[in-house]
């Protein structure tokens, strides 16, 4: 049940956030929030937006099935625009989990078989580290081993490595679109989320 997430959305449809089922009971059951209810072509009916799980408190009392998408009902809050923390993960996302030197992705290594062995991704400071270099995402990209290695503690004009795109500070919006792409959605996320 960890890995069921809800959508939240304000009054006005439009996607605020994604938070945990927990919190999402938490919402309905203080009347801050309902589930959406969606088109459901199969029973020709609408049908609420629940994953096909339940939970309870102790006694059964209150039972409610987990919720995939919500609405607000108090508020008509917009989206924030978050600024994203610097992370690993998070210029892993931005650059789509492709080296930006030579093009290796962690997905054509499984799928195609391309440079068989012990080659992964990583992260590689344009300018390193020992000459001044920041942990940035204006200097930090994703890199193959193989490419990190070759690159050592060199510029990448010094080891005729030629970047594919000039690194940048990521959108939380970007960084949330290539996160939504890797993983499975609920089909129903789907009317809500434009990629």
């Amino acid at each position: 049940m960890e890995h069921h997430r809800t959508l939240v959305l304000n009054g006005s449809y439009k996607v605020v956030h994604i938070i945990s089922w927990q919190r999402a009971i938490t919402l309905l059951y203080s009347g801050s929030a309902e589930t959406i209810m969606s088109w459901d072509k199969t029973k020709n009916d609408f049908v609420y937006c629940e994953y096909d799980r339940t939970v309870s408190n102790q006694d059964r009392k209150f039972v409610y099935r987990i919720p995939s998408v919500i609405r607000l009902l108090k508020s008509n809050v917009m989206p924030k625009k978050y600024q994203p923390k610097f992370s690993k993960i998070n210029v892993f996302y931005r650059d789509d989990f492709e080296c930006q030197y030579c093009g290796f992705t962690y997905d054509s290594n499984k799928e195609k078989g391309r440079r068989a062995g012990s080659v992964f991704l990583t992260i590689d400071h344009i300018i390193p580290v020992s000459k001044g270099g920041k942990t940035t995402f204006e200097n930090c990209v994703c890199a193959c081993s193989d490419c990190n290695l070759k690159k050592g503690d060199k510029t990448a004009e010094e080891t005729n490595l030629k970047l594919k795109k000039k690194p940048s500070k990521p959108t939380y919006e970007i960084l949330v679109r290539r996160k939504m792409t890797k993983r499975q959605l609920p089909e129903v996320w789907k009317n809500y989320i434009k990629f």
